[in-house]
């Protein structure tokens, strides 16, 4: 479904439930729910708060809902910092959509699956590169896990801090961060029917999305003659 066919049948479905009582909707305000709609149509299929309990990947419909926006990135470390919660840490930026030279990453929004490239001497004298296990830890557990035998970093595991549209990769003594791959999902491209730019998530989703833009519109005119915007999303015929 193309843009200018979502805004179609937007229209459509804003007339089949409110009988031509509505606003006129203008292309700018249109395409203004469809983002909305689209934006809350990925966040709610990644994880399991839906009316399935599923996540994305637990079955193939999921999986090829969000396919599109799944992105591969490998992030090189920024600089010895001197705000780093930890000596060893380094911060690495994730990516906010703007594309330097050479890595075109897509703007971050919920991290999938990650692992960090190390690199330390190994007991017989040698260096060691690895790719090893990234383990996601909150503020509050820092100084639980750092002195702790169990959960401080290791050559097989580094933790992770989340901070400010950076990540900080701390590692144990004498081990060097050499990158950072990261699969996460990745803000959709915004629906345009002025400029033509369609949707790009899988196109079985396309009317889900337009539903739910259509709730949220009669959502914000009060009409009670529909659902609200969560069980539209939840499509119980999917």
């Amino acid at each position: 479904m193309t843009s200018q066919e979502m805004e179609i049948a937007f229209k459509q479905g804003l007339d089949k439930f409110d009988s031509l009582n509505y606003p006129d909707f203008q292309t700018d305000q249109i395409e203004l729910l469809l983002n909305q709609a689209q934006d809350q149509y990925v966040k709610q299929r990644y994880g399991s708060n839906n009316l399935k309990k599923q996540s994305f990947e637990e079955t193939q419909k999921r999986t090829e809902d969000l396919k599109n926006v799944v992105v591969n990135a490998i992030l090189t470390p920024a600089v010895n910092a001197l705000d780093n919660i930890n000596t060893e840490a380094r911060f690495v930026i994730l990516p906010d959509g703007t594309f330097p030279i050479g890595a075109p990453w897509p703007k971050y929004w919920i991290a999938i699956q990650e692992l960090t490239g190390v690199s330390y001497v190994g007991c017989n004298g040698a260096t060691v590169t690895d790719r090893v296990f990234t383990k996601a830890i909150q503020h509050d557990d820092y100084s639980k896990l750092i002195n702790n035998p169990f959960g401080k970093p290791t050559e097989g595991k580094i933790l992770r801090l989340m901070e400010n549209g950076r990540v900080e990769l701390i590692p144990p003594a004498g081990t060097t961060i050499t990158d950072y791959h990261i699969r996460y999902i990745k803000e959709p491209v915004r629906i345009s029917i002025t400029n033509s730019v369609d949707c790009e998530l899988s196109s079985m989703c396309h009317q889900e999305i337009v539903n739910a833009a259509v709730s949220i519109a009669l959502e914000g005119i009060e009409s009670r003659r529909t659902q609200g915007f969560e069980q539209v999303v939840q499509n119980k015929q999917e």
